[in-house]
């Protein structure tokens, strides 16, 4: 990064706090003299800031203050903390009602990263470590945020990745793979038959906000040799009864 590049991101930075200080209102002229900014640059800068939201304009008293998606910003750094608080709750509840494995991803743009896992007590157990990343072609936590992105989103997702194989089991052709996801996914609920990790099947469920764009996923993980048609049933009950909890808690 630039120094330049440097500079213009302090210059954001600086923006917002000091509308943060005024009581969120403060002319161009009062931005640039308090901040020593260059009018001229400072001219692009808050059109830009406008553009995405997070300023906006009084025209009638020719200020700027904070706009939507500053407020949207923090809105989502506080829904981030309260999430894994109560995701943690359904955790011990998904382990202790399916006897498997289960974890908490949060979704992170081309990834997903495991935050929260329980793992089960039996000698042949999947581990649970967190800040584990995974693509979102393979897992099943990712597979179910994917199915369930706009399209457009979605497009984009394909466009700028490359479908790789992790395991023998993973599709690495887009046509079949946007398949495999309507295919995989019942009632909500998608799974993944070892195109991660082999000998690994895994069910999930995507955690969404009011407008229903996905923050994660809540999965249970089990050894094929383990898997059977009961603990199927079993595991899709507890994942859309965690998933009801936590967006209950969360979004009212």
């Amino acid at each position: 990064m630039t120094n330049s590049s440097i500079k213009s991101a302090d210059r954001v930075l600086d923006v917002l706090e000091l509308l943060c200080r005024r009581g969120n209102a403060a002319s161009h002229s009062e931005i640039a003299n308090t901040l020593d900014i260059p009018k001229s640059s400072l001219t692009s800068l808050l059109k830009n800031l406008a553009h995405r939201n997070y300023l906006e304009k009084n025209p009638v008293e020719n200020t700027y203050y904070l706009g939507p998606a500053f407020f949207e910003l923090i809105q989502q750094g506080k829904i981030v903390k309260s999430i894994l608080k109560i995701a943690n709750i359904q955790l011990t509840m998904l382990t202790e009602k399916t006897k498997e494995a289960s974890a908490f991803y949060l979704f992170k743009g081309d990834h997903i990263e495991r935050v929260l896992g329980l793992e089960a007590n039996y000698p042949l157990s999947y581990r649970m470590p967190p800040n584990v990343k995974f693509p979102l072609y393979s897992a099943a936590a990712g597979k179910a945020i994917l199915q369930i992105l706009p399209p457009e989103e979605k497009n984009l997702y394909f466009k700028k990745t490359k479908l790789q194989s992790l395991t023998d089991k993973t599709v690495t052709d887009e046509k079949l793979l946007r398949k495999k996801l309507i295919e995989d996914t019942q009632d909500g609920v998608t799974i993944s038959y070892g195109e991660n990790s082999v000998g690994v099947i895994a069910l999930a469920i995507p955690i969404c906000k009011k407008n229903g764009y996905p923050l994660g996923a809540l999965s249970v993980v089990i050894p094929e040799v383990r898997f059977n048609e009961t603990l199927d049933e079993v595991c899709r009950k507890m994942l859309k009864t965690g998933k009801d909890k936590i967006e209950n808690e969360l979004n009212n």
